[in-house]
């Protein structure tokens, strides 16, 4: 047996990176699975997960509330009440402070900020009575970087959303999270605006500054939402869960 067996799961961002290995660890251990694809080209091409990965994809862009909502009715439908929502979609430009645009800026605040907190708010009909609730935050939240001004600004908003969600919504015995990742090998770094001659030198400085020595992959996040969905953080709410390798100390 799993210990998510009888449970059903909404991974956002859930066809590639951490969201994917992610949904595919939750199914694993019995859960249904849903994940989201923000158009139908990648949605199709998503397709070829279902019954490996998850169980559904679902055409849901985080910056479109309507269309969440709709993911949420249609799983809700199939399969019953949510017990599990990773609200794991975001993007992220590095750029310095001084040059981020207004556009770039807007983007990660509707996806990363906007998404996630009316993601849960819509989902709130459709959540079991102790369902579990995290976010993907990230340790440039807690960190200086001039490169990550607005993106680690969204992230910090979603860790103090964990913390008051838990208050608001404890009452139902829903507990809410945040998953924080250091560097991880996944596409968010090839679509972050770094030319490509640079990451090379860019991951060796990083994995340089890692105290295990190496970049995490996403399994090893995996894991970690795996304890954030199951029963064995029964008694963590409110908390931001800390996964870099050491990148931060």
């Amino acid at each position: 047996m799993g210990v998510l067996d009888g449970k059903v799961a909404i991974v956002t961002g859930g066809i590639s990176g951490i969201g994917a290995a992610s949904a595919k660890r939750f199914r694993d251990e019995g859960a249904k699975v849903v994940v989201n694809a923000r158009n139908a080209e990648r949605a199709e091409a998503a397709a070829a997960g279902i019954g490996v990965s998850y169980d559904a994809v679902e055409v849901a862009d985080m910056a479109d509330l309507a269309a969440l909502e709709a993911m949420y009715v249609k799983t809700a439908e199939t399969y019953g009440k949510i017990d599990i929502l990773f609200l794991n979609a975001g993007i992220g430009k590095l750029t310095p402070f001084e040059a981020t645009g207004e556009a770039d800026f807007d983007a990660m605040v509707a996806v990363n900020l906007k998404g996630s907190y009316f993601g849960v708010q819509k989902a709130l009909p459709y959540l079991a009575d102790g369902a579990s609730v995290f976010f993907t935050t990230s340790v440039t939240n807690q960190m200086s970087d001039p490169m990550t001004v607005a993106y680690a600004a969204t992230k910090a908003a979603l860790a103090s959303m964990a913390r008051t969600m838990a208050v608001a919504l404890k009452e139902r015995g829903i507990r809410v999270n945040a998953l924080s990742p250091g560097p991880v090998a996944t596409p968010i770094f090839g679509k972050a605006g770094i030319p490509p001659e640079m990451m090379d030198g860019l991951m060796e400085q990083v994995t340089g500054k890692i105290a295990v020595g190496r970049v995490g992959q996403p399994a090893d996040l995996a894991e970690a939402a795996l304890f954030l969905a199951s029963p064995a953080s029964s008694y963590m709410t409110g908390t931001e869960l800390k996964m870099d390798g050491g990148y931060s100390l």
